[in-house]
């Protein structure tokens, strides 16, 4: 059976610092037959557990510190924790070095973005925030998901990809230009800025699910 390493998130209640996988991006994995593991911060040789995987899952979540792409806090990047970042950014890098399946989603792509190379925007105001269904998204034809033309879709985020990485391709966009979803161009790696898992049953989110399970399974 395959695993799956899926990044963890973290809260604080009553001064105590928790991680945790948010159980819907797990329902997606399960459903298809993986197994997932967490890969939790701080790990003394995170690798060695990364060698353990079949692809991975990097979930939404906080804002990446701007110091990954050579800029400064605005004071709009929110959040931002090393320990996090530094389990993103190893992932990407494993996953680019051995041609590991990746998906991810919202701060996904983001981390997808920012650790090979690119950057963001730290804040693109109140228009992609809060936005449950009807964000109207823009898709082009591509090698790996078959969308329609133009798809509805959620929305829960303030940064956006400015410029993209080498090797990555936009395959959506909002209607106001915003880039929405990327693949590369020849690795087996998905980012989408959107919650898939949120809406699991629609036909978008299920050929996103559906595809990363192909590649996988392909390993």
């Amino acid at each position: 059976m395959k695993i799956i390493g899926v990044t963890p998130r973290v809260l604080t209640e009553d001064g105590v610092q928790k991680q945790f996988v948010n159980t819907r991006y797990l329902d997606q994995l399960i459903k298809r037959n993986f197994n997932a593991i967490m890969l939790t911060m701080n790990n003394p040789k995170l690798e060695e557990v990364l060698k353990l995987c079949d692809g991975f899952l990097i979930t939404g979540g906080y804002d990446i510190d701007p110091d990954y792409y050579h800029e400064e806090n605005s004071g709009k990047s929110k959040n931002c924790l090393p320990e996090l970042d530094q389990v993103d950014r190893l992932v990407v890098d494993y996953a680019k070095t051995h041609h590991i399946p990746v998906l991810g989603v919202c701060r996904g792509i983001q981390a997808i973005n920012v650790f090979l190379g690119g950057d963001l925007n730290q804040d693109i105001g109140n228009g992609h925030r809060s936005i449950e269904s009807d964000h109207a998204v823009q898709t082009v034809k591509n090698r790996l998901l078959d969308f329609e033309d133009e798809i509805l879709v959620n929305s829960y985020h303030h940064q956006t990809l400015k410029n993209l990485a080498p090797g990555l391709k936009v395959i959506a966009r909002h209607t106001d230009g915003t880039i929405e979803a990327v693949i590369h161009e020849t690795l087996p790696i998905i980012g989408i800025q959107w919650h898939p898992e949120i809406l699991a049953d629609e036909k978008e989110s299920r050929i996103i699910f559906d595809k990363f399970a192909e590649l996988v399974n392909k390993k």
